[in-house]
């Protein structure tokens, strides 16, 4: 099986679709038997869906990640856990042992922990599918001609 991982120096690269080098892990089981860096710098989506596909990488490890793109890597069959950050080295160690939902791994904004933070107006809708939060729920329309507040703020200025 190969894993890649969108890496920037030695950490995960924050934003997947700006990555600049891929790093391909040939695993057997949890043992890795090669690694390679390889430059990542096709410029549109499906170049960079058909480079995962000539690698023949079955999992994606990457920070934030646009839904276009994340599409299409899931469409051509390859999985993608999305939402990481951390030193590479403690990434895939994490991978292999199954911690990666820890949350020294997971970018700030799309842990766990969003979910709770949803609370009457004041809702956050996360882009991670790790917390499952990433899709709108009935009722949670957000138009931009909406009021931020349903309430009068208090302080200068004229009140409605």
């Amino acid at each position: 099986m190969k894993v890649a991982v969108t890496i920037w120096e030695d950490t995960v690269s924050t934003v997947c679709d700006f990555a600049s080098r891929i790093l391909v892990l040939d695993m057997m089981g949890n043992e890795i038997k090669s690694r390679s860096s390889i430059p990542f710098e096709t410029g549109t989506i499906p170049e960079r869906v058909s480079q995962l596909g000539a690698l023949e990488v079955e999992v994606l490890l990457c920070g934030a990640i646009s839904g276009p793109l994340e599409r299409s890597i899931r469409a051509s069959g390859v999985k993608v856990i999305p939402c990481l950050r951390g030193p590479i080295e403690e990434v895939i160690g994490a991978y292999l042992d199954g911690h990666l939902s820890e949350p020294r791994f997971c970018l700030p904004g799309f842990g766990q922990k969003e979910k709770f933070k949803q609370r009457g107006w004041r809702r956050r809708v996360s882009l991670c599918p790790r917390s499952g939060t990433g899709k709108r729920r009935k009722g949670q329309d957000q138009r931009a001609s909406e009021p931020l507040f349903k309430h009068p703020t208090r302080g200068k200025g004229k009140s409605k």
